[in-house]
């Protein structure tokens, strides 16, 4: 009988705790890497603002943490935010630059100098990503979350770099790379030192990032 009228009481008591206590099993704790996890979600379904939200959040928990500032400077780009993109970024360099991804730093980074109108950075980070890319392991980088962005995108950005910083050679060889990784026949060989020549080059450029686009 006793064993009998403490199993109702245990089951009244945990009713009653469920009812009106709905938090009785305890606080459900978010990980700084289930955060990022949700932000690239809204980040992959174009939901830019939500991506924000996901990433800030999982900032101010572990500000160690670099997926969520991957998360961010990519994010902050799609907002038209490049000084914001650049601060997030660069912040994450600071931090660490151990991880795997780190080529989408410096990706990002290009992109986000691009954009800026800061040529000489987007060439050096261009530059950087190039140098840290390997040729064995991962000789043709695709951003994971979106995989239309790939290194063929940072090798135009460095073209496009190089042609407003006026080093027409580099750029030519620039814009023959992207054709020749690209599998296409084209070469380019033109007198840069010519207004004419150059006009040739600001073409290639111009139906390159028209074909990267839709590709």
């Amino acid at each position: 009988m006793m064993k009998h009228t403490r199993y109702i009481l245990t089951t009244v008591g945990l009713v009653i705790c469920l009812v009106f206590f709905p938090n009785c099993r305890g606080k459900i704790v978010t990980t700084e890497d289930e955060l990022a996890e949700y932000g690239w979600t809204m980040y992959e379904s174009k939901d830019y603002i939500e991506a924000r939200s996901w990433f800030a959040d999982g900032i101010k928990k572990d500000t160690s943490y670099y997926d969520n500032y991957n998360g961010m400077g990519w994010t902050m780009g799609h907002l038209r935010l490049a000084d914001s993109s650049v601060y997030y970024f660069e912040k994450l360099l600071t931090i660490d630059t151990t991880f795997d991804e780190i080529l989408d730093i410096y990706a990002g980074l290009s992109f986000a100098h691009n954009a800026l109108g800061n040529n000489t950075e987007a060439r050096t980070y261009s530059n950087i990503f190039f140098g840290k890319q390997n040729p064995i392991l991962d000789p043709d980088w695709v951003f994971d979350h979106n995989s239309k962005i790939n290194y063929l995108d940072v090798r135009l950005i460095l073209a496009v770099s190089e042609f407003r910083l006026a080093l027409f050679e580099n750029c030519q060889e620039s814009i023959n790379k992207i054709y020749k990784d690209s599998g296409a026949a084209t070469v380019v060989e033109v007198d840069y030192t010519t207004p004419a020549g150059r006009s040739k080059l600001a073409t290639h450029l111009a139906s390159l990032q028209k074909t990267l686009q839709n590709t």
